[in-house]
């Protein structure tokens, strides 16, 4: 269970990665610290300011990425960026293991950026623009796996070294409505690929059927 990932427009890198690194100890390895770029509007312009475009907070993302990847596995970070700085820090990374790092992108200057730094890649079931391609959610999730490995290729690393998280509910599926909508879920995005799914907690007029279906899910799941 999560809030899925945090974006740069909230928060600085060295508390986030001491944040990461003292949840990571307290949950015994089990934490993993998902980011995202963010988006337009109230998210991107909560703290004032003049409103930040797509590529501005795509840049201030990803040099956010590479300044807490550099905070969690170094003993001692000196960084100046464009976007953050860290001076002398040193907030105990390093050892004995950085937390996971998930990167949710859907376009290519995100996903170059988990190539590098990311144990596992996060999109959601959310159709992209139909002027772009106008495709269900499904097969847009199996067009931005086509570019990941392309991208990871390019990157010089192996594509099937980076897992797969998929949100759904978000957009167009809906894996809660009925125990068989689930498992026609599970089967079709594991095809594509995608090693792990998450789903939206139960809400609304539907919870109580949604949560139903979920702890039969659940117990369908096998456990590693």
């Amino acid at each position: 269970m999560g809030t899925m990932v945090t974006a740069p427009n909230f928060r600085h890198p060295v508390t986030s990665a001491k944040a990461a690194l003292s949840l990571d100890a307290l949950s015994e390895g089990r934490f993993v610290l998902g980011i995202g770029a963010g988006g337009p509007g109230a998210d991107s312009d909560a703290f004032g300011g003049a409103p930040l475009s797509r590529a501005e907070r795509t840049a201030r993302f990803a040099e956010w990425v590479e300044l807490t990847d550099l905070l969690l596995t170094q003993t001692g970070t000196d960084f100046t960026g464009r976007h953050f700085a860290a001076h002398q820090v040193a907030i105990g990374g390093g050892k004995p293991r950085r937390p996971p790092l998930a990167v949710a992108a859907t376009a290519r200057r995100g996903m170059e950026v988990a190539a590098r730094f990311a144990d596992l890649w996060i999109t959601q079931d959310i159709s992209q623009n139909p002027a772009v391609y106008p495709g269900p959610p499904h097969a847009e999730v199996r067009r931005q796996i086509a570019l990941l490995n392309e991208v990871c290729a390019e990157q010089g690393r192996a594509p099937g070294s980076l897992s797969r998280l998929a949100v759904l509910g978000y957009g167009g599926e809906r894996p809660l409505a009925s125990i068989e909508a689930f498992r026609d879920c599970v089967g079709r995005y594991a095809q594509l690929g995608i090693t792990t799914l998450a789903v939206l907690w139960p809400r609304g007029d539907q919870a109580r059927a949604q949560l139903a279906v979920l702890e039969q899910a659940a117990a369908e799941c096998p456990r590693s």
